[in-house]
């Protein structure tokens, strides 16, 4: 396929971002269901699997149109069954167990991404496309067994409209916290998903093969991420959200700028290894903290309202990591590694101020 291509491929994952535009149909379902998840799920998980099935019947080099739309409704379908799946989460945590509930998510999609994205295409060469396409149908259909045998309880359902109306895409923002919320939601990933964009342009503009930069990425990448995970949900269990936020963005002002020493030729593996390291474990960590915060400023309507935040919080990724990659070409690689540390270091005073106004507007 040509690049042009392949680049449209990749926009399939917006659906992701406007996966609030239909949450709305979610809570309502719901709401219907006396507010049980388990049929919804198991409907969205069943035809999520016939979907990537589908797929496996297909030639991938005769049938890319057909496969692309399958793509599409693949997309769909996972989207809406997240949208779920966090209202669940919701239900069903406490708010001291959002952290931890977060770091199984964050390791969940980081399994996901190595068998899907790793796993797959090792045994692809080996086993060709469409076993190959099944046995990730196979894998996926695991988790409706989960579901069956999973034992929902009942919970209270308001009986108001209001909360299945989509004018609670503009309402929800009206008061002076959730405003101060939104801008934490459109900094706080500026540095992080700058840095991580810049990451592979950088390695193979320095020399580095592509065999070393998928082992780095792949593997030690992965591994960074489910320790971090583990150890942001741990923390937050025992410490404030203030102070694992805090933790994060310092890191990452100091672990994004030993990203020079790589830009400079700097061989050194230790100062290497930190460089690469953060970016990795920042991710890690941050996912957590970032689910839990989003769970605690939700009011009603959790798979709307869950999905809103979300969806922005990954619309602003998506704009820092291109931008990053787009601008080191006029700015150069060191001047987008400086403003990648200072948007962290504006996250660690954004912190202080949204957690002060937060308590002072709850008093």
């Amino acid at each position: 396929m040509s690049l042009e291509q392949l680049g449209f491929i990749s926009l399939l994952s917006l659906v992701w971002v406007i996966k609030f535009l239909w949450a709305p149909w979610v809570d309502r379902y719901v709401h219907k269901q006396g507010g049980n998840y388990k049929k919804f799920l198991l409907l969205m998980q069943g035809l999520l699997v016939c979907a990537v099935a589908f797929v496996s019947f297909f030639d991938v080099i005769e049938d890319k149109a057909i496969i692309v739309f399958s793509l599409v409704l693949v997309g769909l379908l996972s989207a809406t069954q997240d949208i779920a799946t966090e209202g669940l989460a919701y239900k069903i945590l406490k708010k001291s167990e959002r952290g931890f509930g977060g770091t199984l998510k964050t390791i969940g999609g980081i399994f996901g991404y190595i068998i899907g994205a790793g796993v797959a295409l090792s045994i692809y060469e080996k086993i060709g496309w469409s076993a190959t396409i099944l046995l990730l149908a196979l894998l996926s259909a695991l988790t409706l067994f989960q579901l069956f045998f999973y034992q929902e309880h009942k919970m209270h359902t308001q009986s108001t409209n209001e909360i299945h109306n989509w004018r609670v895409f503009y309402r929800f923002w009206q008061t002076k916290e959730k405003k101060i919320w939104l801008g934490f939601l459109l900094l706080f990933p500026l540095g992080m998903s700058m840095a991580n964009g810049l990451l592979i342009p950088l390695l193979v503009d320095i020399g580095w093969d592509l065999e070393k930069i998928g082992f780095v990425k792949g593997f030690v990448g992965s591994v960074l991420g489910i320790l971090s995970a583990f150890l942001s949900g741990w923390f937050l269990k025992h410490y404030s959200r203030k102070s694992v936020l805090l933790v994060i963005s310092m890191i990452e002002v100091i672990g994004f700028l030993l990203l020079l020493a790589l830009y400079g030729g700097n061989t050194n593996i230790v100062l290497q290894a930190l460089a690469i390291g953060t970016i990795f474990i920042s991710y890690g960590a941050s996912m957590p903290i970032i689910s839990a915060l989003i769970m605690d400023h939700i009011d009603n309507a959790p798979n709307t309202q869950y999905a809103l935040q979300y969806s922005l919080y990954m619309l602003f990724s998506i704009i820092a990591s291109a931008s990053g990659v787009s601008l080191s070409g006029v700015f150069g690689y060191d001047k987008m590694i400086v403003a990648s540390s200072l948007f962290s270091l504006l996250t660690i005073g954004y912190v202080i101020l949204f957690f002060k106004e937060v308590q002072l507007e709850r008093n």
